[in-house]
C-alpha cells in the first residue's frame, strides 16, 4: 500500500506545478481562486458536515465553533494595520489579505486531508477494492484542491519557499492521516474524531463565505467567468456525494 500513498502525495503536490512560473496569468489565478471557494463550500456543508453527524450529534456545535474560531482569530489577532489610506477611506493591502486567508485555508483543509487519510486506512482495512476506490476519489479532488491553494499562497506575501514549504506539507496530509492512524487513531472516539473535522468544516465554510465570496464579488475583470467556475465547482463538488 506504500505506492498508491506516495501516488496520492505527488498528486496532492499539483500546486507546485505554478510555481514553475514567474508570472501566472491573473485570469488563471482568480479562477482557481473560484474554484477553491465552490470546492471549500461544498465541502464543508456537503460532505464534512453530515459526515461529522454521523459521529455525533454533537458535531453542530463544533461546525459553528471552528466557524466562530476563523472569525475572532482575524478580528482579534490579525487587525488590519497595513491598510494603506486615501482621504477618509481605507483598502486593505490585497497580498495582506491574502496572507491569513491562504494560511487559515491551509491549515483547514490539511486538517480534513488528514482525515481523508484516515478514511482510505480504513477502507483498506474492510477490502482492497474499497480502499482504492476512496483513495482515487480523493486523489481526483486533491488536484483543484492543490493548484486552488497554491493560487492562494502566490497571492500572499509570502516568500516563495515558504509557499512551496506550505504546499509540500499539504501533500504530505493524507499519508501522515494513513500512516498515524493504527497509532493514534485507534485511542481516540469516533465522537472526538467527528468534533475536530466539523471544526475543520466550519472554518472552511467562514473563509470560503467571508474571505474569498468577497474577493470574487470585488473582481472587476473576467468576473463572470470566476463566477460561474464558482457555481460549477460547488454544484460539481455537491453532486459527487450522491456516489461515495
Amino acid at each position: 500500500m506504500l505506492l498508491p500513498i506516495l501516488i496520492l502525495a505527488l498528486i496532492s503536490a499539483t500546486g507546485l506545478l505554478l510555481f514553475l512560473f514567474d508570472r501566472v496569468n491573473r485570469l488563471v489565478l482568480n479562477a482557481l481562486i473560484g474554484l477553491w471557494a465552490g470546492s471549500m463550500l461544498s465541502v464543508s456543508l456537503v460532505h464534512i458536515f453530515p459526515a461529522s453527524l454521523e459521529q455525533t450529534e454533537y458535531a453542530v456545535y463544533a461546525f459553528i465553533a471552528g466557524f466562530l474560531a476563523i472569525y475572532l482569530i482575524e478580528e482579534i489577532l490579525t487587525p488590519h494595520i497595513h491598510d494603506s489610506g486615501h482621504g477618509d477611506h481605507t483598502h486593505e493591502d490585497p497580498h495582506e489579505h491574502y496572507d491569513h486567508v491562504a494560511l487559515v485555508s491551509f491549515i483547514a483543509i490539511f486538517l480534513h486531508t488528514l482525515f481523508d487519510g484516515l478514511g482510505i486506512r480504513a477502507g483498506f482495512a474492510i477490502s482492497t477494492e474499497i480502499g482504492y476506490t476512496i483513495l482515487i476519489g480523493i486523489a481526483i479532488h486533491q488536484i483543484p484542491v492543490s493548484l486552488s491553494l497554491a493560487a492562494l499562497f502566490r497571492e500572499s506575501k509570502f516568500q516563495t519557499h515558504i509557499q512551496i514549504i506550505f504546499i509540500l506539507i499539504f501533500a504530505l496530509a493524507a499519508p501522515i492521516g494513513f500512516a498515524i492512524s493504527d497509532i493514534v487513531f485507534s485511542d481516540i472516539s469516533w465522537v472526538w474524531t467527528g468534533l475536530i473535522t466539523a471544526m475543520a468544516g466550519g472554518s472552511l465554510l467562514y473563509v470560503a463565505t467571508a474571505d474569498l465570496l468577497p474577493v470574487i464579488h470585488s473582481q472587476t475583470r473576467n468576473k463572470y467567468i470566476t463566477v460561474l467556475l464558482f457555481i460549477i465547482w460547488a454544484v460539481g463538488m455537491s453532486a459527487v456525494r450522491f456516489f461515495e
